[in-house]
């Protein structure tokens, strides 16, 4: 990125303050009765935020619900007006924050696509010549001359987006809405803005989507509360973003660790009886996630009524969409253990835990030697949840520790040659 190219948006000090009624009449008649709620409480949403967006960057804005990205998306569309500060936009700018903002609902959609076009101050000409490749890039050939109340959501999404990037803005604004769209919408919108990116486009997108977020954008500001925490190359600025999300869940909900018991979830003779199942952190305390690429440690206490001899610790894990991710083992693995009578534990350990963010059910079990008996096999056992740690998350349910060998590609020989 080339900051001699200009700048397209500057935020100086802005400020964005709102007013809360505690007791609000909900009726004429009541205001009238008991007169202006006299209980008004003030908070800023956003407080001496200042940034500089390059021109031709995508930048993006993330932070938990209330952090006010949204707030200073819309102050930068001209929706608010700052109490402080000010902000500069150069260039024409398009908008795609809420859905079916802007747009009559009494009207077509080719009318609003028209109506749209000359907000932004586009001549006739330009309108016309765009029209076509919105309709086709909406996919709505078939209701476009639908008044557009009739519209769905997915519909309206469709139609909003395909006109603002369209209408050959210099700065897009995007608050998420394109999540609502379906999948093949979606991939077709990350397409398109990866064209624009590369036209030289300045785009300004806020989303909880870390990993998008992460690829996508070149700089990214993180807000808390209203005000700027940290800002800086994407990558660089999501990790510190992540790390705090996952102190604070981590903080606040320390344990994941099942111990009642459910005979209706449980088989088994009973030599031998799970106790409790827990995830433990890399510093062997009980804690309520774990990072991918993090150590991975599950503990499974039990308590043996008599004396056995090997018995097979097995755990299955599947996403919690359903598929079975693995099944390990201590046979798998060779481990091999006699157990005295008494209570006791086995962990499970990986040094890289290879499953990608998710939520997944795990399902345990004790069986003899032969892996065909079971003392006691409890399903649903635990919740792993699994956060991202740092970098780029890969797609899939699981991260393959397979890398690439590059030497061809230069024209040397590779390894298997």
């Amino acid at each position: 990125m080339n900051n001699s190219l200009g700048i397209a948006v500057e935020v100086a000090g802005v400020g964005k303050r709102f007013r809360r009624r505690r007791d609000r009449r909900a009726t004429l008649k009541e205001l009238v009765v008991r007169g202006p709620s006299r209980h008004v409480d003030e908070f800023w949403a956003l407080r001496d935020v200042s940034l500089t967006v390059p021109r031709g960057a995508v930048y993006g804005l993330i932070g938990h619900n209330g952090s006010g990205k949204s707030t200073l998306l819309k102050v930068l569309a001209g929706i608010y007006r700052p109490n402080e500060g000010g902000v500069t936009v150069n260039g024409r700018l398009a908008a795609l924050i809420e859905l079916g903002a802007g747009f009559h609902p009494e009207l077509t959609g080719r009318e609003n696509i028209r109506l749209n076009g000359s907000i932004l101050g586009l001549p006739r000409r330009d309108i016309a010549a765009a029209t076509g490749e919105i309709i086709e890039f909406s996919g709505l050939r078939d209701f476009i001359d639908e008044p557009v109340k009739n519209y769905s959501s997915g519909m309206y999404v469709r139609l909003g987006f395909s006109v603002a990037v369209h209408m050959r803005p210099d700065v897009l604004l995007i608050d998420e809405v394109i999540a609502v769209g379906d999948e093949d919408f979606q991939r077709k919108c990350f397409d398109h803005l990866y064209a624009l990116r590369k036209s030289g486009r300045t785009i300004i997108v806020v989303s909880h989507a870390t990993t998008m977020m992460a690829s996508l954008c070149d700089e990214v500001t993180w807000l808390d509360h209203g005000k700027l925490v940290n800002h800086g190359p994407a990558e660089e600025v999501i990790d510190g973003y992540l790390a705090s999300v996952n102190a604070t869940e981590g903080s606040g909900s320390r344990r994941n660790r099942v111990t009642a018991i459910d005979d209706l979830r449980r088989t088994g003779t009973g030599e031998v009886r799970l106790s409790s199942v827990e995830l433990l952190g890399s510093d062997g305390t009980p804690t309520a996630s774990c990072l991918a690429g993090a150590p991975l440690r599950i503990r499974l206490a039990f308590h043996a009524q008599e004396e056995i001899s090997d018995p097979v610790f097995a755990m299955a894990i599947r996403h919690e969409t359903g598929p079975l991710i693995t099944v390990v083992s201590t046979r798998i693995t060779s481990d091999h253990v006699d157990l005295m009578s008494g209570v006791g534990a086995v962990d499970y350990l990986q040094q890289t835990c290879s499953l990608n963010p998710g939520n997944y059910q795990v399902d345990v079990s004790i069986l003899d030697h032969t892996g065909t008996h079971a003392f006691d096999a409890w399903t649903d056992a635990l919740t792993l949840v699994v956060r991202q740690g740092h970098g780029i998350a890969r797609g899939g349910l699981v991260s393959l520790p397979d890398g690439f060998d590059l030497s061809a590609a230069k024209g040397e020989p590779s390894a298997i040659d």
